[in-house]
């Protein structure tokens, strides 16, 4: 189960994650303007931001240097 939180009124809930969803609302207040708390569990392997981030660390190995 995912989590966001409402940047308008605050409101915390928790719901089922639907990458395909165009726009999440606020069921307290209808706004569309919320913060999302994910596990990596719960996207999609060929979620948009998954794609991107793999691509991020292949072109940005990290630093292993001490």
């Amino acid at each position: 189960m995912a989590r966001f939180r409402c940047r308008a009124c605050g409101e915390e809930v928790t719901f089922v994650y639907d990458v395909y969803a165009r726009r999440h609302v606020c069921p307290r207040c209808g706004f569309v303007d919320v913060q999302f708390a994910l596990s990596i569990e719960e996207v999609a392997a060929d979620d948009p931001l998954i794609t991107a981030l793999a691509k991020l660390a292949e072109s940005d190995p990290p630093d292993t240097e001490t």
